[in-house]
């Protein structure tokens, strides 16, 4: 291409940069321009060389100037990739001069995307605001407890979280009450995060502190139990018991917190052991000593002892919980599928056990379709026996896609109305496979 030739084409786009606002209005009170690229410089589409600075303020500008800005941009020729890197940069040092009218402007922007991305609940342009909403953290909470925002407001409050959560978790923590509790519960993992390797000083005892201060409806005991001192130091189990006793008449959720500790120090124990352990302890703290210890056990062998602990403490909830489910699971999956199903058929038969039952025979179904009849013939006729003979059926349709062996377990169920109920979840299957039985 001749030098005639390059210097055309490149008058052609800066036409059109021209054209499309990539150069927008001067004036007198001052103005935005295009920084010269490196792009333009060899004759390359403007738009490929577009920076997060691309705009930026000739000399200091007042708020009225960058709302100003913010319209012009609108009729850039940006794709929206390149319109959103913009316009964060405008917003960044607008919210140094206007938080809230910075702020404002974000919240009506269309939030489109190209090109697709992870979904992100504040959309694409408020989390720049994180500096401005941490170095102002009394300023950016009043507006967004007064509801400056509107229904935004929700989207800035999450960002105003993480930001000002990670510079000063003390800040955010005293303000715990004033959230929704789902809110809080992401702003006291914030503050758990945040507290470690700080070097202003703030420790996990000083958030500890704070949070202790609220009810439990506001913080829970377990919330509480991540800003104390990790397991695993010399601890005294006498001393620990005895103080869980006189917290226990003193304050539960405290008690309920150092049982929790005591847990995890009697993790290594057998269930026998931890039993004799929490011999003495307050009715209502027993049971979170198991629960903790269950849930960080690394024997898996203890697992179903720990479950039985649990139900002997009538610690129903605890038993339904996904965390217990997965311990279990665990198990099964590494070499225990046989033990954890045999285990499954003592269990009392509740509402809170039917999942657990299921869950706890699958993987020995799965591993031994034939030879799981055999077994399934010496569980005592009830319950769990219709219910084992219908998580065959499933297994043998969503694992084995077997019919013959589905239609074998079904009729092996004697109470009538879970064999119908057994024979829908066969229809779900039909349906989805568009397989029909002659």
């Amino acid at each position: 291409m001749t030098r005639r030739s390059k210097t055309i084409l490149l008058a052609s786009h800066l036409l059109l940069v021209l054209a499309g606002g990539f150069v927008a209005w001067q004036s007198t009170d001052g103005g935005f321009f295009r920084q010269p690229s490196s792009a333009l410089k060899q004759g390359k589409p403007p738009e490929r060389d577009l920076r997060g600075d691309a705009f930026y303020p000739t000399k200091d500008w007042h708020s009225s100037e960058y709302a100003r800005a913010w319209k012009a941009v609108r009729n850039g020729r940006f794709t929206t990739r390149e319109r959103i890197r913009v316009q964060r940069d405008l917003l960044g040092k607008w919210a140094v001069v206007d938080l809230a009218a910075a702020v404002e402007a974000a919240l009506g922007e269309a939030w489109d995307r190209d090109g697709g991305s992870d979904f992100d609940p504040s959309g694409p342009l408020l989390d720049v605001f994180s500096e401005a909403l941490a170095n102002n953290p009394q300023e950016s909470w009043d507006m967004i407890r007064g509801r400056q925002f509107g229904v935004g407001t929700g989207m800035l409050r999450r960002v105003w979280i993480e930001a000002v959560g990670a510079k000063d978790p003390s800040f955010l923590a005293k303000r715990l009450d004033a959230l929704s509790w789902r809110d809080r519960d992401h702003a006291a993992e914030i503050c758990h995060a945040a507290v470690h390797g700080r070097s202003d000083g703030v420790t996990e005892a000083d958030l500890f502190k704070v949070l202790a201060a609220f009810p439990e409806d506001i913080v829970s005991a377990e919330q509480l139990l991540n800003f104390t001192t990790p397991h695993g130091g010399a601890v005294d189990l006498t001393t620990i018991k005895e103080e869980i006793v006189r917290l226990g008449k003193e304050d539960d959720r405290l008690a309920r917190v150092k049982a929790m500790l005591l847990g995890r120090e009697l993790v290594s124990k057998s269930p026998d052991e931890i039993a004799a352990e929490i011999e003495g302890l307050p009715e209502g703290v027993r049971e979170e000593v198991v629960w903790a210890a269950l849930k960080d056990t690394g024997k898996m062998e203890n697992v179903p002892g720990l479950v039985d602990l649990l139900i002997e403490e009538n610690a129903w909830a605890k038993v339904e919980q996904r965390e217990t489910v997965q311990q279990l699971q665990k198990l099964a999956r590494n070499g225990g599928a046989a033990e954890v199903a045999e285990w499954a058929t003592t269990l009392p038969v509740r509402k809170e056990t039917i999942e657990l039952f299921h869950r706890s025979v699958e993987t020995y179904l799965a591993e031994n379709l034939e030879r799981a009849r055999a077994w399934l013939a010496r569980i005592p006729p009830g319950v769990w026996r219709d219910r084992a003979h219908a998580e065959y059926s499933q297994v043998a349709l969503h694992v084995y896609n077997n019919s013959r062996a589905s239609r074998w377990a079904l009729d092996q169920i004697a109470a009538d109305d879970f064999k119908t109920e057994a024979g829908d979840w066969r229809e779900q299957w039909e349906k989805r496979t568009g397989w029909a039985e002659n």
